[in-house]
């Protein structure tokens, strides 16, 4: 049931803020790009691993921001005769993938920190340069700031790409900021501090894929916060007319939502009226949870279901009693068999 929308303005509206959440991932794209070449660099010339391993976490920002910028580009392609409602999902397909990138970055860094950890054992770590300390420093304000930008941006738009790209964001900054401390402390003496710093970094990087891999994937199998099933089935029940709830199935398309609603009615209700009660649900639901598209199906009360299907299942036994009688009559079913069909049909009244 159509809730009586402007359709190309609501389209136009996600659209618009696709395109904002566009912006914030370029803007993230320039930050981890010259945070990479930066850290990657001056980690060669300062002979830290620590700030190597922070250089290779954002470049995982950068191949991130990429498939980001992708995914929101593909959501803002209009329903066609094989996405019926539109291609949102791609916005969450393009998580999935910069989750995937940040799980091998981050096994590789946890390996080269083993190995750092392991030259250090051997003796033949060097002290980092006083530019890795500058760079580092750098890095963490750098990206303590994009963190928070995607943070307030993410919660103005209500882009899960926004909300995934923070997090990752907000991990670097993290990381930059125990990647200072780490070549502070191997400047100190205490030299085995970079590698196992590069060891953190690692498991830092792994866990925040960990957690964007797995919201990911569970919005792509149809997973939904059963908090806001029943917050749905609350508003639903407070339309006036609905008898009651039967069914909410509710799935993500992107940041939007599409839900499927079983409502109970009067029995007497007409179609034109149990349309129209439809209609209201559906609208009642996108004013207040912003729902990309409901459908209402319309039930009798739970008795009359009951009523009925009992019905159905009398006149189906009736059938298979009369058909048992004339195959016994006709000969073509023997007497055991006879017994032991009359038995079944005795046990499901």
């Amino acid at each position: 049931m159509d809730a009586g929308r402007n359709i190309l303005k609501d389209e136009q509206r996600r659209f618009a803020r696709l395109k904002s959440a566009q912006h914030a991932a370029a803007l993230n794209l320039i930050v981890y790009g010259g945070l990479t070449v930066a850290e990657l660099w001056i980690a060669q010339l300062a002979h830290s691993r620590a700030l190597a391993a922070d250089g290779l976490n954002n470049l995982t920002g950068v191949a991130s921001a990429l498939i980001l910028l992708w995914g929101l580009q593909i959501s803002q392609q209009r329903p066609d005769s094989e996405h019926r409602f539109g291609h949102w999902r791609f916005q969450t397909i393009a998580t999935l993938f910069s989750g995937l990138i940040m799980l091998v970055v981050g096994l590789d860094v946890v390996i080269d920190g083993y190995h750092g950890l392991q030259a250090w054992y051997q003796g033949k770590l060097q002290v980092p340069g006083e530019l890795a300390v500058y760079v580092s420093l750098a890095a963490g304000l750098a990206m303590g700031t994009v963190s928070l930008i995607n943070h307030i941006r993410a919660k103005q738009l209500d882009s899960s790409v926004l909300r995934a790209a923070a997090k990752d964001s907000f991990a670097d900054a993290v990381t930059s900021g125990g990647t200072l401390l780490a070549i502070l402390g191997a400047k100190a003496g205490w030299l085995w501090l970079d590698g196992g710093a590069a060891v953190a970094v690692g498991c830092l990087i792994l866990y925040a894929a960990w957690t964007i891999l797995r919201e990911s994937i569970f919005e792509l199998t149809d997973g939904f916060d059963t908090k806001k099933i029943a917050a749905y089935r609350q508003t639903i029940s407070a339309v006036p007319g609905v008898k009651g709830v039967q069914s909410i199935e509710a799935r993500y398309a992107g940041d939007a939502v599409l839900l499927t609603i079983g409502i109970r009615v009067n029995p007497n209700m007409t179609v034109a009226d149990s349309y129209d009660l439809g209609e209201r649900v559906e609208r009642r639901l996108m004013d207040e949870y912003d729902i990309l598209d409901a459908d209402v199906n319309a039930y009798p009360p739970i008795e009359i279901q009951k009523k009925h299907h009992r019905t159905r299942k009398s006149e189906k036994l009736g059938a298979l009693q009369k058909y048992c009688v004339i195959s016994a009559n006709s000969g073509r079913m023997s007497k055991k068999n006879r017994t032991v069909r009359l038995h079944v049909l005795r046990s499901k009244p």
